[in-house]
């Protein structure tokens, strides 16, 4: 007896979507705690302010209209958002594209990919709602606060540890196929 093929079909499908549930889970994480995390700034810390909270580590309220490290935040408002509104499709194009292409034995890899792409919506959708990302991370050098890395938040940091964890994978990963 032979399967129909509507049933290898579904089949497939349901191990499809199994293989990638733990790229949406912690992808979906990351955009969670991240829009969270703004939110809470938002309501709760004054623009521009300053406090202690360990030492070396400041919680601060900053509205970041640029990409990085504040770059392009005096590009025009019109083509700033269409710039970015093109590097959102392109590097979650990128990512979604890579995905299908790693396999599912590959969890590092994929998760590392799960955090690029959690990092990369959640920063899209304060630029798209607000205009700008919320940043409230200070990071500085221990004993003087003037010495600051520049602001972040939890969609920053998990595009660089998905970033440094990708590149990992592809240095000291599972060797390639050949």
């Amino acid at each position: 007896m032979t399967s129909s093929p509507v049933i290898l079909r579904f089949a497939h499908a349901v191990r499809a979507v199994r293989s990638y549930l733990p790229v949406f889970v912690v992808s979906l994480s990351v955009v969670a705690a991240d829009q969270l995390t703004k939110w809470l700034v938002r309501q709760n810390v004054p623009p521009h302010s300053r406090t202690n909270v360990l030492p070396s580590l400041d919680l601060t309220h900053l509205q970041n209209p640029g990409i990085a490290f504040g770059m392009l935040r005096d590009m025009p408002d019109r083509i700033r958002f269409w710039f970015y509104a093109a590097v959102f499709v392109f590097a979650v194009g990128a990512i979604v594209l890579f995905l299908r292409n790693v396999e599912a034995e590959r969890r590092a890899l994929r998760l590392s990919l799960a955090l690029l792409l959690g990092g990369a919506v959640g920063n899209c959708a304060d630029r798209f709602f607000y205009g700008y990302v919320t940043d409230f991370i200070a990071v500085y050098w221990p004993g003087n606060p003037h010495l600051v890395w520049p602001p972040f938040n939890v969609a920053d940091a998990a595009i660089t540890v998905g970033a440094i964890s990708v590149f990992a994978c592809g240095m000291f990963g599972e060797s390639r196929r050949k």
